[in-house]
């Protein structure tokens, strides 16, 4: 719905030229080092701090704008350095502006206007601003070059800008960017990282016409917390169809997150209770769904899949892969099995060396390199068992998509059905470590029970292990291996696995394929008998 606001568009139009108010002035030869102390300044309520802000319990900082009461670090803006300043950074406050040296004095960022300063303040809106030498207007404020957030009373006009991190831990350019566009649209791009090429926008405003009079030109983040687009005749769009009534004593930020969703973010201003940010509204609706680019690997990294829940984004591996980094689960998934032609001679039969594993409502849309059709579900999988360059099919009806890796843009899809070609005997995702040792640790077992027991009494090393497990001693079975007893569920699995495969009654004995799947966990295996 759109009302007209001329009030409110002209106090926010005029906020550049409004004298300092509620504002302790920072005087030129001010300085700040740092050193990982308290040393900052702070704005009148407290509320916002502006200094050198140490990173992850490191020894860099950056120099931000941050949430002074708050526990959790909230950064709302911080320096566009390249990277994280080392102890010993300075910055000071002279005529010319500001000035950011690293710890050999070597300037390495710098806000310096045209006009001479007389000197600096930290708002309670949590704008830090440089004042002229006439005191009537700013010529400078952070305001002016957000990073990845927006504050009440802040405006984006058009050419402005917000860019993610790269994650929640790397305060580094990430990989999506909002723009207010000169033609007057709000659009979220996602970026070809780490280069800025940027890729077809995922969420746009529409709010781009070519009569100038009708066409966007701000987005106003409101004092009453609501954030609108500010059509040039003076309507206002809101951004968010989700409508809300926000409680004004709380603090408000809107972030253009790095899993590439803008949030809006409430925190109750108080110390009672629970102090942290809740989300109030967001878009797109679902990024996993809006994100379909032909370039790039999507919300998520390459072979991997984006799950979608009110406004919160999990990126998973498919079967049989796993996270390049367990710490990073938007950087993509690797195979845990060798991968495309010449791996094997040629001679074995396809169906011996690998398995396919079902993923219902799984599509990875973009990077067919075959499509096949009308077939059958069971031809489409014979395609991809056949095909030393396929590694996924996608079946559809009667269709049938090839791919090979990398993946990419993989989300659901009613109806999809994502078929995972895995080598039998190399899909274990189990810790590699973990492998190694159990697997030495049984050889050494086995050796040392053959010496004590003698071949005639080997036969009841198979009763001597079922006791074990029946007792909960697989300590005693792997000789207490540390490798091994890391992951007791494992074991656990293994060793079940194993008494299963020894049954007196062949019929009873799982096939080599079910064994696979059973040591992989992707079957539950029954308690053996």
């Amino acid at each position: 719905m759109a009302y007209p606001d001329i009030s409110n568009l002209l106090f926010l139009s005029l906020l550049p030229f409004l004298p300092v108010f509620a504002a302790s002035n920072i005087n030129l030869s001010s300085s700040l080092s740092a050193t990982g102390g308290d040393d900052s300044w702070i704005s009148p309520s407290g509320e916002f701090a502006f200094g050198f802000c140490k990173i992850n319990n490191t020894n860099t900082f950056l120099l931000a704008i941050w949430y002074a009461k708050i526990p959790k670090q909230t950064i709302v803006w911080h320096a566009n350095t390249s990277s994280p300043v080392q102890t010993g950074s300075k910055v000071n406050l002279t005529p010319n502006g500001l000035a950011l040296n690293d710890p050999s004095g070597q300037t390495i960022w710098k806000a310096q206007p045209n006009t001479a300063v007389s000197y600096g303040a930290m708002l309670d809106t949590g704008n830090f601003v440089l004042s002229g030498t006439n005191n009537s207007f700013y010529v400078w404020e952070s305001f002016d070059y957000p990073t990845d957030t927006i504050l009440p009373t802040q405006v984006l006009s058009l050419g402005g800008m917000l860019y993610s991190k790269l994650s929640e831990a790397n305060y580094s350019k990430g990989r999506f960017e909002l723009h207010f566009t000169n033609g007057g649209d709000l659009e979220l791009v996602p970026i070809a990282w780490p280069s800025e090429i940027r890729y077809q926008h995922y969420y746009t405003s529409a709010t781009a016409n070519p009569d100038a009079s009708q066409s966007g030109f701000q987005l106003v983040f409101s004092q009453s917390a609501d954030i609108n687009i500010v059509i040039r005749n003076g309507t206002t769009i809101p951004l968010s169809r989700v409508s809300i009534t926000p409680n004004l004593n709380n603090y408000h930020r809107a972030t253009l997150d790095s899993d590439g969703v803008f949030r809006q973010y409430t925190c109750p201003n108080t110390s009672i209770g629970d102090q942290s940010w809740s989300v109030v509204r967001y878009i797109p609706d679902n990024i996993c769904a809006a994100l379909r680019n032909e370039f790039g690997s999507g919300v998520c990294g390459f072979n991997s899949y984006c799950l979608e829940n009110s406004g919160t984004v999990d990126c998973q591996c498919p079967h049989g892969y796993s996270f390049l980094d367990p710490n990073d689960k938007f950087g993509g998934c690797k195979p845990n099995f060798p991968q495309g032609c010449g791996v094997d001679d040629g001679t074995r039969n396809p169906n011996e060396l690998y398995d396919l594993v079902q993923m219902v409502n799984v599509n990875f849309p973009f990077g067919d390199y075959d499509s096949l059709g009308p077939y059958n579900q069971m031809q489409c999988e014979q395609s991809c068992l056949h095909d030393c360059s396929c590694a996924v099919v996608i079946f559809s009806g009667t269709r049938c998509w090839k791919k090979r890796l990398p993946l990419s843009n993989g989300r659901r899809e009613e109806g999809a059905l994502a078929i995972i070609k895995l080598r039998v005997r190399q899909h274990s995702t189990a810790n590699p470590d973990f492998s190694d040792g159990f697997l030495k640790a049984s050889e050494e077992i086995n050796k040392s029970v053959a010496q004590e027991l003698g071949e005639e009494e080997g036969a009841i090393l198979t009763d001597w292990a079922y006791d074990c497990y029946t007792e909960g001693r697989l300590d005693a079975l792997v000789d207490n291996e540390e490798a091994a007893m890391m992951d007791i569920a494992t074991l656990q699995r293994w060793v079940m696995t194993a008494i299963w495969c020894i049954q007196e009654d062949p019929s009873k004995r799982p096939t080599m394929k079910r064994v696979m799947q059973m040591l992989e966990g992707c079957v539950e295996v029954p308690i053996p008998i």
